[in-house]
């Protein structure tokens, strides 16, 4: 028996259909999530190639089901978080789609992600609105062409709150089981059916369970398959060496590629690191022109096309700055992305700002006349070891510095229950986090680990004290209680980048 919080959308009808999915695939589920680490000690241990088993796979000419005609372009995606104020903004900014994600861009609590269904479940039949202090009231244009997307969260999360005996239910399945439900008839009728983006998919057996769920999900409702579509967001080494594969296993729900450089890199620092290791330099230089992030994305594109899906660039690391005298260099950088990406032939992209979704629109009208590219057909060359060159360049004192404000300023907004973090002029999601700790845990654990300039060591003594330094300077002036995250927050700063094992995804 399942039990729950009580709370108006957590009824009878959701708890019957979780208790079916927790009962039919969760011990699938935990047996994938074993081989996973058996496959990233195989990676870990220098066997960075294709599998030979799917061989056949990738030799085959197949292609994913046809996309259906709601979803064929996709130009520009606005990707963010599932507060009502972040759907309304994403549902009027402009764009294809807003993309409301449970996992990197909302915090975890059982509260946050109670009410982020309850205002998906509004989005839906677009009938949202808020009380703004400044504008007033805001809400959903009801005759907004933009589509509603949703990420669920990964597959190992757990939702503490919800118990199938004494055990928390897997997340995954809590947020399908919501969104079947409550969102998916209003989305088949709206949009032609639920659209999701799927992070952190390691392998092809891990897309066989999605796929699977979702065939679950669509029996259930009677509806079409092919009604619940997933695009796969490639965050990690082992993913990307199975796109085929994964794609294959999607073959009815498949809706394209994209990438997460961020998450990426950090992917690549867990599982090549050593004292002897060399070290990845500042984060502001692994930009997306990056040879191991370039690859990727040629990759992706090309396997997503070949496949008959979509290929969606990914955000980029710049965000309009706040002040006047860089805007204008970081807003071209920014425009250069998503204009490389275009010509490319990605068809469409991700932006993490309202106020870029007209910029990047602009870029892919020059470029792509029709709904989409994905009669470009690449055929780059792209080796298993491209994908894992480590990038080069400077470590400097200010990304040192950087990297703490970023991890501080994270950890306490998102334990006052704000996942949207702008710091230093850009906006930081979980990959973002998840990198800057890698990053300073890395630098602290092999000995490339200096400051390129004047070759100052980054070691214990240094970190202990730039992150309390950092954190007193940042919160000087704030009330009791934020003070109060704040010592919490450099406490898990440094017991992650101080410990032996690599940080793992951060508890907030």
């Amino acid at each position: 028996m399942i039990t729950l919080p009580t709370e108006r959308t957590l009824g009878p009808r959701v708890q019957q259909l979780l208790h079916d999915l927790v009962d039919r695939f969760d011990r699938r589920r935990v047996d994938v999530l074993a081989l996973r680490t058996a496959r990233r000690k195989q990676l870990q241990a220098g066997d960075v190639d294709l599998l030979a088993d799917t061989e056949h796979v990738r030799r085959t000419a197949w292609r994913v089901d046809p996309l259906p005609p709601e979803l064929m372009e996709r130009r520009v995606e606005f990707l963010g978080g599932s507060l009502r104020s972040d759907l309304i903004h994403g549902l009027n900014a402009g764009a294809k789609s807003y993309i409301a994600d449970l996992w990197n861009c909302t915090t975890n609590d059982t509260w946050s992600i109670v009410r982020a269904h309850r205002a998906l479940e509004r989005a839906a039949r677009m009938d949202l609105a808020y009380l703004d202090p400044v504008e007033g009231r805001v809400r959903a244009n009801p005759n907004s062409p933009t589509r509603l997307m949703v990420a669920p969260r990964p597959l190992w999360v757990l939702e503490s709150s919800v118990l199938e005996g004494d055990e928390p239910v897997p997340a995954a399945f809590f947020d399908l089981a919501m969104l079947r439900v409550h969102v998916l008839p209003a989305l088949k009728e709206r949009q032609g059916g639920l659209y999701l983006l799927l992070r952190d998919v390691h392998g092809h057996l891990e897309a066989r369970l999605w796929s699977q769920l979702f065939d679950a999900l669509e029996q259930d409702a009677d509806l079409p398959r092919g009604s619940i579509r997933a695009t796969v967001m490639i965050d990690s080494i082992a993913g990307a060496l199975e796109m085929d594969e994964i794609l294959f296993e999607l073959m009815h729900h498949g809706a394209g590629l994209s990438i997460d450089p961020q998450a990426y890199a950090a992917d690549h620092i867990a599982l090549f690191h050593g004292p002897d290791v060399p070290v990845f330099p500042d984060r502001e230089t692994i930009g997306l022109n990056a040879s191991f992030l370039r690859a990727l994305s040629l990759y992706s594109i090309g396997i997503a096309h070949k496949r008959g899906c979509h290929a969606i660039g990914p955000t980029s690391f710049i965000l309009p700055s706040r002040d006047p005298l860089m805007l204008k260099k970081e807003y071209l950088e920014m425009l250069a992305d998503k204009e490389r990406e275009a010509l490319d032939g990605c068809d469409g992209t991700l932006v993490i700002h309202a106020g870029t979704v007209n910029a990047a629109m602009a870029e892919f009208n020059k470029v792509m006349p029709r709904a989409h590219q994905m009669d470009y057909l690449r055929d780059d060359t792209i080796r298993p070891v491209d994908l894992i060159e480590r990038p080069t360049g400077a470590i400097t004192v200010e990304s040192l510095v950087s990297c703490i404000r970023t991890i501080i300023r994270s950890l306490v907004q998102r334990a006052q229950g704000n996942a949207h973090v702008v710091q230093g002029g850009r906006s930081h999601d979980r990959s973002s986090l998840r990198l800057a700790l890698r990053l300073l845990w890395q630098w602290n654990h092999s000995r490339h680990g200096v400051v390129s300039a004047t070759k100052l060591e980054i070691h214990e003594a240094l970190l202990r004290y730039l992150v309390k330094k950092e954190a007193d300077k940042m919160y000087a002036d704030a009330d009791d209680r934020t003070k109060v995250l704040a010592k919490r927050a450099v406490q898990i700063t440094l017991d992650a980048v101080l410990s032996e094992s690599v940080p793992l995804e951060p508890q907030v």
